[in-house]
């Protein structure tokens, strides 16, 4: 049988099928996680805490069911199994793995993944969080149009210690309108999923495999007000605050007990990395423009 290996937010997978993330690249490291694909086992420890789709267990295991009909297990944080019903498109369990399932698994752990895109600007890294649709991936594929690198795509997991933000998922997902502003290819096997106009982008020699301090953090938002990019850096409460509303798939992981870990990380995290609000334009021609100034704000000492 074929083994896999990956690394995802400073994390070593070892799968049991080939996935869309970036290959291991310390062999010799113990991997941290197993994936593995088939029926899932019956739980054999009390259900402590249940909703409809997610149910939590005395033994530390939880199952996730998808209205598509996968279903995950986790167990512990250590171990992702992934049930699939027979002739479900692969591209929509892709998503739901890479997505939801390896965030659940994250928070498992005690390692909240920020919703935000990381670049890489020279030796360091900016995070851009915002709300699904604020414009994320379109402003990640404006740096890497100027040469920057991604690092990570949806999740972007930080050390709030060091300050290292961990590489992620390598590819891009970008609506329509915002590949064919850029001239990227979309195919029918680049869609993101069956009829939705979203479509994955590889960034293959434009994607950092290393970590890299954080140099700043943006949370994005589009405003038709502004004609011009605008940014105002947070003072610490509001930046905790915002971090926080801002971890992928927060209101799960409160389920889950995840609070306190999510408050101390984002305390910890604003404590040494300047968080910035910032308010893009909604035309995509100034999307260079808005590079130029994450760019900007970065290089004068952030």
């Amino acid at each position: 049988m074929d083994v896999f290996r990956y690394q995802y937010g400073g994390l070593v997978l070892q799968s049991a099928a080939a996935l869309p993330l970036a290959p291991d690249i310390d062999p010799d490291r113990p991997a941290d996680v197993t994936v593995t694909f088939g029926p899932l086992p019956i739980p054999t420890a009390d259900c402590v805490r249940a909703k409809p789709h997610f149910q939590m267990h005395a033994d530390g295991t939880c199952i996730l069911r998808t209205l598509q009909g996968i279903r995950f297990l986790f167990d512990n944080g250590r171990a992702l199994r992934v049930e699939v019903p027979d002739g479900l498109d692969r591209r929509l369990v892709r998503s739901w793995l890479i997505g939801p399932g390896l965030g659940i698994l994250l928070h498992q752990r005690g390692l909240p993944p920020l919703h935000a895109c990381a670049v890489t600007l020279g030796e360091r890294a900016v995070a851009i969080a915002g709300d699904s649709g604020a414009g994320k991936s379109t402003t990640a594929r404006a740096l890497m149009q100027r040469g920057h690198r991604l690092l990570a795509e949806d999740q972007a997991v930080i050390d709030p210690v060091t300050g290292r933000v961990w590489p992620g998922a390598p590819d891009l997902r970008l609506w329509a309108e915002a590949a064919g502003a850029f001239g990227d290819p979309m195919t029918e096997d680049t869609r993101l999923e069956a009829g939705e106009d979203k479509f994955t982008i590889a960034s293959d020699r434009l994607f950092d495999p290393r970590p890299r301090p954080l140099a700043a953090l943006f949370v994005l938002s589009s405003d038709h007000a502004v004609e011009r990019p605008v940014a105002e850096r947070l003072g610490s409460a509001a930046a905790t605050a915002s971090l926080h509303r801002y971890v992928y798939r927060l209101r799960l992981a409160t389920f889950m007990g995840a609070t306190p870990v999510i408050f101390h990380w984002a305390a910890a995290l604003t404590a040494g990395v300047p968080v910035f609000a910032l308010r893009r334009p909604r035309d995509l021609s100034r999307l260079d423009e808005l590079a130029a100034h994450i760019e900007r704000i970065t290089e004068n000492g952030a």
